[in-house]
């Protein structure tokens, strides 16, 4: 009973493997020549593409065996061991380079390719999915359509398309605003700082103390982005600091500085502005001499301006943007409002004022080093061949937070149109002025 039951059930096994092995073995011919139709257009769409491109070799079918399916080829095989062909491959034959055969590109591209299958055999021999044979006994790869196909055109009509009008009711008002070409900024800061000058500095002389700095900038730009822009800034700079070595002034000022400029441009091209810029420049209180009630500078006293027509070459970045005005010929004017100040700042005996002119060049620029440190300069030079005024002002700023930042101001000048600028210590006309600060800063 044993035997008839085993003999029946392996009877039944059989008749439902065999349907099922029959079947694993069939090969779907319509998916397999879909792949193939696709990849012929492909390639003869590069070839195509290849043939149009003028002085240019000739596009070389062999380039299909390394961007098809991995294939076992036996082109590859026959080349790497030599054998002479006996079977058609679906290209050429292999057959081993001559002498006069070496100076054939499409001879030496099929054998480089043929290198690469049989590396690509040996080394990653999972990556094939077939074998040439195979691939011709699915038949021809590509018949010839020899029959016409025509097609039926139908035109639509368009004026019967829906045309659709989105609703969005009457609470929706499209409002045309106007540019604003007007640019509005300010920065003001409070710092504690300690402060250093050479003892030949123009306006006053101080020791190494430390001192309470307040500056205000203000500044207002328009620019219609077209011909014309104009730009006017104001600074304002005043600083305090004790001297218990002046028996005569408890306080005296370490910072004092008004400046004043205007500028008016026209667009030459995309950097460059013809350019009329004036910038006046004094002090708002009165500064001594140390243990003497002898006043060394005033309001107005000096008051030095500069008039200029010349160019500005302007450049914006992402972080850095530079303004540069250069002048042939300026008119440098400077004048005292106390006469007995004259000769201490250049002016002849019995003068209040003198004029000279000269090239002029005057540059600011600034540049975000990284989010919370920033450098602002500004660099002056004014020339009538036979004096020179050279400013070169330099602010680093490193912001803690938003309202907390601390400063290290840098200022080299070189004035020689006053004896009285003349350093006693290296009979030089170079003066230098520092300090660094730690306070408020806020800007809008």
């Amino acid at each position: 009973m044993r035997n008839r039951f085993l003999i029946f059930f392996l009877s039944f096994f059989c008749f439902l493997y065999m349907p099922a092995a029959k079947r694993l073995r069939s090969v779907d011919s319509l998916h397999q020549n879909a792949i193939l139709g696709q990849y012929l257009q492909k390639l003869n769409s590069l070839s195509h593409k290849r043939l149009q491109m003028p002085e240019q070799p000739v596009f070389s079918p062999f380039y299909y065996k390394a961007i098809s399916p991995a294939l076992l080829y036996r082109s590859a095989l026959e080349q790497y061991f030599e054998i002479p062909a006996t079977l058609t491959d679906s290209l050429v034959n292999y057959r081993p380079m001559s002498e006069h055969t070496r100076t054939d590109s499409i001879l030496l591209l099929n054998e480089k390719i043929n290198e690469l299958l049989f590396y690509t055999y040996t080394t990653r021999p999972e990556l094939l999915s077939s074998t040439e044979d195979k691939v011709h006994q699915e038949g021809m790869m590509q018949d010839d359509v020899n029959e016409h196909i025509s097609h039926e055109t139908i035109l639509a009509d368009q004026t019967d398309l829906p045309v659709f009008v989105p609703d969005i009711g009457d609470s929706v008002v499209v409002v045309a605003k106007k540019p604003n070409f007007w640019k509005f900024y300010s920065n003001s800061s409070l710092q504690f700082y300690q402060y250093y000058n050479t003892k030949n500095w123009f306006k006053d002389y101080t020791d190494n103390y430390y001192n309470m700095l307040a500056v205000l900038k203000l500044g207002v730009q328009y620019n219609n982005k077209r011909k014309f822009n104009w730009e006017s800034n104001l600074e304002m700079r005043l600083g305090f600091r004790p001297y218990p070595k002046d028996k005569e002034h408890q306080f005296k000022t370490s910072e004092d500085l008004v400046r004043l400029n205007l500028k008016f441009g026209y667009k030459a091209s995309k950097h460059w502005n013809y350019t009329f810029f004036a910038e006046g420049t004094t002090q708002m209180l009165r500064s001594y001499k140390d243990n003497s009630k002898e006043v060394r500078s005033d309001f107005m006293s000096p008051f030095t301006s500069v008039i200029s027509f010349g160019m500005e070459y302007k450049l914006e970045l992402k972080r850095f943007n530079c303004s540069a005005n250069l002048s042939p010929i300026a008119y440098n004017f400077k004048s005292v409002a106390r006469p007995e100040l004259a000769t201490t700042h250049g002016i002849k005996e019995h003068h209040t004022t003198y004029n000279k002119f000269g090239p002029f060049v005057n540059i600011n620029y600034n540049w975000t080093i990284i989010d919370n440190i920033k450098w602002a300069g500004r660099i002056y030079w004014f020339s009538n061949l036979s004096m020179n005024t050279i400013e070169w002002e330099n602010t680093f700023t490193f912001n803690v937070n938003k309202y907390i930042s601390a400063k290290l101001f840098l200022y080299p000048r070189f004035d020689d149109s006053s004896p009285n600028y003349r350093s006693k210590k290296n009979n030089s006309f170079f003066m230098f002025k520092q300090w660094l600060s730690l306070g408020l800063d806020y800007n809008i």
